[in-house]
């Protein structure tokens, strides 16, 4: 007898690995629709940033801009904050500034 057919454990193998590529598959794509999402939530906070900088928005605020403000010795580095309606955090700016009237110079050449 002749048999050209797959015995059930083959099939159920081959349906096994599929089914386990297809999950993963399915989760690499969620991740990826998320990420592209969340850098899209990016990029609207940084053009509101941008404009709010620039005085060109008169429009409603979907986002809240926080502000500190970091003396170090020759440095001032502002820390921009940018969160939605719900309080998340969607971005952080910082802005860095010489400080220069406390920028103390060393002799670094001395004669002996």
């Amino acid at each position: 007898m002749n048999n050209k057919a797959f015995t059930l454990l083959e099939v159920l193998v081959a349906l096994v690995i599929f089914s386990t590529t297809f999950v993963l598959l399915i989760e690499l794509e969620t991740r990826y629709i998320k990420k592209v999402s969340e850098n899209r939530e990016k990029l609207k906070a940084l053009q509101f940033f941008k404009k709010r900088e620039f005085g060109l928005t008169n429009e409603e605020e979907d986002y809240k801009i926080k502000t500190e403000r970091k003396n170090l010795d020759s440095l001032i580095v502002y820390e921009n904050s940018i969160t939605d309606k719900e309080g998340r955090e969607i971005l952080v700016i910082k802005n860095y500034k010489t400080n220069l009237k406390n920028f103390k110079t060393g002799n670094i050449l001395s004669k002996p």
